[in-house]
């Protein structure tokens, strides 16, 4: 056999095996209940029936009229009289409605634009047949069942009429037969134009039908206001012995539907709702204390999707009983679950309140009241967890470890010991086992087959709430704030002898806490980035990949945990699901049945039981959810969205659009608006009945780029939109996933009066004629133009000749003054330098002339050594004279007026240059050779260009860099 027909094979045995548990399953809690007040619907209190349409709209026929519900708004429809309406019903696109003395329908006039009421004509007797208490479709016709007659109608035309012995209370459509209730003759079957009691119906003379469903297609169970259920098989009708028979009895049944041809759905006067299984068992019990605001159900009816809706007294109420998720919560008032156990058929729930215990029998019992919910005593506060071994039970509690024994708790833990998180037993020490504390850790030893407290453990004094064992002895635990530890004890366990720590970024950079948890035999530490496990040979994390391919990434677990049949459930954020272990060893991930508690678990504090492969336990706020395997719920039903209200800014009524059962829509109108009516209101509605966490997205073609985000708005606004045609797009979707086909409303918008064909053919006219006149005009005044521009370049000729002589004038005169300028200076110059000459010549013929009578005086010296003296005194005076500062002073004055400014800056930038060296800068400005600068400072060349290294020194002149250009840059 090939691998995938085993496969398929295996599954089927698999999924047989689920129906073969389904059959003996039992809801344990209440359904998600919705409650409706007059206020919310805004009609009156009473609501006698309930219709769906093919737009899958719900109708109440209430006190008031007629109340429509979308899904989102509700809708009161008065048109038709100011009377009770008594019954409703719809068929193909009509809504057929039954009052006192009168009957119709609504249906959508040809625009779609809302409901008209059509109302049937009656002759004089049918006029006074009270009111109309039901409404059928049988064999092409319509009937009408009043209190007098069954009027049957076809075409619109009445075509026969069946009148009431004495009274007709009620009528029904079962197994393809109309029957009716006639209060003096019992139950009657009609049979072409006429009725007939039906064998044994005459049982129910004196007696009120009010529920008439179908058990098989040979079986019908009736049930009574007073009397209870009795069972017609064609032939005789005898009353149903079953326990409910009793309690149906005195809840007195008001009405009744089958739910999906498995369940009896009985509306009472007394008791609220109660639904049995074909087999004539309670399978639950709604009343005022378990959320229906009032006992006395008018009306059921049962949605396309499977929810059970109650006409109440006063209200309406909605029973997702379509879910495989009850709820033990709010009535039961147990608290906020946080651990369940089920020790040998005994439940034991821990909560925020206390402990709580409940025997299997009754918790599976949709009697159960919340007395049988029997609080263990002394247990009071907050329950952390509870551990069973043998007949000892041990709970974990804010106040320490409790023992339980029958319905007593007894602390067993010193006073000081606060807040017992979980157990663990030491391996291979059967006689000891750990307590994670909020401070550490205890160590709790056996002791005549009881665990009593040891000792603190010492060394370790961190919260200890999640914590298990390796293969190697090791103790795991984790701490969202601290991290994680790995811990050793001594042999006597009275302390940890070793203890190494880890961050959570040493988890492959888990930016949030990891949490231990044991899956067979392996430590898993499961973070925000995936699982991992410990590699002792390596001291490393690694990451567990076996399942990681069922989760997105940023989506994996927080939690998860190996069940006794190996599957794996998982919790992240709010939300839980399953990996369902396949009997050919694969998983399935099932995650929609759980949609539904989806914000309801303890977050951070996800509890789970599950006692075996069909059903599970979850804590949730306020109590515990109870699962039960249903694989036969279509989770992907489509559903439909509709546009409840396409509204201009003047239209008195809106458009509207519904989706059909093929999820189209056919717009018959196209709404055309003017420009100044540019204002648009819209609002639609998806027909999801079983939750209020439905988005929609929405795109107008030729404004938005995309799709808006999914939201939970239901209504869209548009203003001032450019003319042309638009086409306004919506979708929705639902908490699985699902999506609505998309609707689509058309309409356009007309361009301003100013853009319109005709404007546009005014404007153009006007062009075409104002450019002709500019034309010519230009034309004429062009010539003008001409004629004074001609004028106006002679002028400006005869302006800019002038102008041009007059610049040529003053040109000339400026060159004539800028020679004159420069011949000055250069006369000036000259006489400086003429002033010069003869100071010089002054100045050397007086040191000659002095020199010549000194040398004249040497030739009347005799004595040698004199003579020498003497010329030698002579040679100092020449130098003197060549080294005079008088000579500087005159050089420095026309250094000054030939080069402005020099020396003064020359000081300035370097203030602890020496005369002398001042002397070489200025005479290397004049571009002076070293010689000439040897022969002015009456030194060798050598010694000048030592100068020269000396003055680049305390200049700061680099090598390389040239000294004279440096000087002359210096201004």
């Amino acid at each position: 056999m090939k691998r995938s027909n085993i496969y398929r094979f295996s599954f089927f045995l698999y999924i047989l095996s689920l129906f073969s548990q389904l059959s003996f399953a039992q809801k344990v809690g209440l359904p998600e209940i919705e409650y409706f007040n007059r206020r919310q619907y805004g009609a009156g209190t009473q609501n006698w029936g309930i219709s769906q349409n093919d737009n899958d709209f719900l109708y109440f026929a209430n006190n008031d009229g007629v109340v429509e519900f979308d899904g989102v708004s509700w809708q009161l429809h008065r048109e038709e009289s100011p009377f009770v309406i008594r019954s409703v019903e719809c068929i193909d696109d009509r809504i057929y409605v039954g009052l006192f003395n009168k009957i119709g329908y609504y249906q959508y006039d040809d625009s779609l634009r809302h409901l008209v009421f059509h109302s049937y004509p009656l002759n004089d007797e049918l006029q006074k047949s009270g009111d109309f208490w039901n409404i059928h479709q049988w064999n092409n016709k319509v009937v009408f069942q009043s209190e007098n007659n069954l009027c049957f109608f076809e075409d619109d035309q009445l075509v026969n009429t069946i009148s009431a012995k004495t009274r007709y209370s009620s009528s029904y459509i079962v197994n393809g037969l109309l029957l009716v209730h006639d209060e003096s003759d019992g139950l009657k079957e009609v049979r072409g134009d006429k009725a007939y009691r039906v064998s044994g119906g005459d049982v129910f003379k004196d007696k009120m039908i009010n529920s008439v469903m179908s058990l098989s297609d040979d079986k019908i169970v009736i049930g009574t206001m007073t009397d209870g259920l009795y069972i017609w098989d064609m032939n005789t009708i005898k009353p149903w012995n079953i326990p409910a028979n009793e309690m149906l009895t005195n809840a007195n049944i008001f009405s009744g539907t089958s739910y999906k041809d498995d369940f009896l759905v009985f509306g009472t006067i007394q008791s609220g709702i109660v639904i049995l299984n074909k087999k004539g068992d309670i399978v639950m019990h709604v009343d005022k204390d378990k959320g229906l605001n009032n006992n006395t159900v008018l009306s059921v009816f049962v949605d396309k999707e499977g929810n059970i809706w109650g006409g109440l007294d006063n209200g309406i109420v909605r029973l997702n009983f379509n879910s495989s998720i009850t709820f033990l919560q709010g009535y039961y008032d147990i608290g906020t679950g946080y651990v369940i156990k089920n020790y040998e058929g005994e439940y034991y729930m821990g909560t925020n309140q206390a402990l709580f215990t409940i025997d299997e029998k009754t918790l599976h019992n949709p009697l159960k009241t919340r007395k049988d919910f029997k609080k263990i005593a002394n247990s009071e506060g907050q329950v952390w967890s509870l551990y069973k071994e043998g007949n000892q039970i041990l709970c974990g509690h804010n106040l320490g470890v409790f023992e339980v024994e029958g319905n007593n708790a007894r602390l067993i833990t010193p006073p000081v010991i606060k807040g017992a998180w979980l157990f663990k037993p030491v391996p291979n020490r059967s006689n000891l086992m750990l307590v994670g504390t909020y401070s550490g850790l205890l160590l709790l030893e056996k002791s005549d087959s009881r665990w009593k407290y040891k000792w603190k453990i010492e060394g370790f004094e961190i919260s200890s709430r999640f914590m298990e064992w390796d293969k190697e002895g090791n103790l795991w635990i984790t701490h969202g704030s601290e991290g994680i530890f790995k811990l050793n004890f001594d042999v006597d366990f009275k302390k940890v002898l070793l203890s190494k720590k880890f961050s959570f970024d040493d988890v492959d950079n888990n930016s949030e806490d990891a949490i231990v948890t044991k899956v067979a035999d392996d430590c898993l530490f499961v973070g925000n980035q995936g699982m991992y496990n410990y590699n002792l040979k390596t001291k490393t994390f690694e990451r567990y990949v076996k399942w990681d391919h069922f989760f997105e990434k940023g989506e994996f677990p927080k939690i998860v945990y190996l069940d006794d049949f190996q599957n794996l459930w998982y919790f992240h954020y709010g939300m839980v699901g399953v990996l369902r272990h396949m009997e050919d060893a694969t998983y399935k991930k099932i995650d929609f049945p759980f949609k539904v508690l989806h914000n309801k678990l303890v977050n951070s504090f996800e509890s789970i039981l599950v006692p075996n492969n069909n059903e599970t336990f979850f804590g949730v706020e306020d109590g515990f959810a109870h699962y039960l395997v249903d694989e036969v719920k279509n989770y992907r039903r489509p559903f439909k969205i509709n546009i409840r209200s396409f509204k201009g800014v003047t239209d008195t009524i809106p458009f509207l659009l519904n989706q059909t059962d093929d999820h189209k829509a056919q717009q018959s109108v196209v709404p055309v608006y003017e420009f100044k009516n540019n204002s648009f209101t819209v609002q639609y509605a998806a027909s999801y009945y079983e939750d209020n966490e439905v988005v929609y997205s929405s795109y107008l073609k030729g404004v938005d780029v995309s799709f808006t985000q999914w939201s939970n708005r239901t209504m869209r606004e548009f203003t001032k939109l450019k003319e042309g045609s638009y086409d306004f797009v919506v979708k929705a979707k639902n908490r699985y996933g699902v999506q609505t086909s998309p609707i689509t409303f058309s309409f356009v918008v007309l361009p301003p009066w100013y853009r319109t064909l005709t404007a546009r053919v005014v404007y153009l006219v006007l062009i075409l004629g104002i450019t002709l006149t500019v034309f010519l005009i230009f034309n004429k005044r062009l010539e003008i133009s001409r004629t004074k521009e001609k004028l106006k370049q002679r002028e400006l000729f005869k302006e800019k000749e002038e102008a041009l002589q007059k610049e040529a004038l003053r040109a000339e005169k400026e060159m004539i003054k800028m020679r004159n300028e420069k011949l000055r200076n250069e006369m000036v110059h000259k006489e400086k330098e003429l002033a010069n000459s003869t100071m010089n010549i002054i100045r050397k013929n007086e040191f000659l002339s002095s020199l010549k009578l000194q040398l004249k005086k040497l030739k009347s010296i005799s004595d040698k050594s004199e003579l020498e003296s003497k010329i030698q005194g002579l040679i100092r005076k020449i130098d003197k004279d060549l080294d005079s500062e008088s000579y500087w002073e005159v050089f420095e004055m026309h250094l000054e007026q030939v080069h402005e400014s020099f020396l003064d800056r020359l000081k300035e930038v370097h203030p602890d240059l020496t005369p002398r060296e001042q002397k070489l800068a200025a005479y290397i400005r004049m571009g002076m050779s070293s010689k000439e600068i040897a022969s002015l400072m009456n030194i060798t060349s050598r010694a000048v260009e030592n100068n020269r290294y000396k003055l680049r020194q305390k200049l700061n002149i680099g090598q390389g860099e040239n000294l004279g250009r440096y000087i002359s840059n210096l201004k």
